[in-house]
C-alpha cells in the first residue's frame, strides 16, 4: 500500500512539474480552484 501511494505521489508531482513548464501551472491553478469549490460544497 505505501509503494502505491508513493508512486502515486511521484506521478502526481511530476505532472505538476510539467504542467509549470509547459503552460505556466495554468491547469494546476484551475485544479485547486475546483478541489476548493467541491470541498466547500460538501461543507468541509
Amino acid at each position: 500500500m505505501c509503494k502505491g501511494i508513493l508512486i502515486s505521489l511521484i506521478a502526481l508531482f511530476f505532472l505538476l512539474i510539467c504542467d509549470q513548464f509547459w503552460s505556466n501551472g495554468r491547469y494546476t491553478d484551475v485544479a485547486i480552484v475546483m478541489a476548493k469549490h467541491i470541498s466547500r460544497s460538501f461543507g468541509v
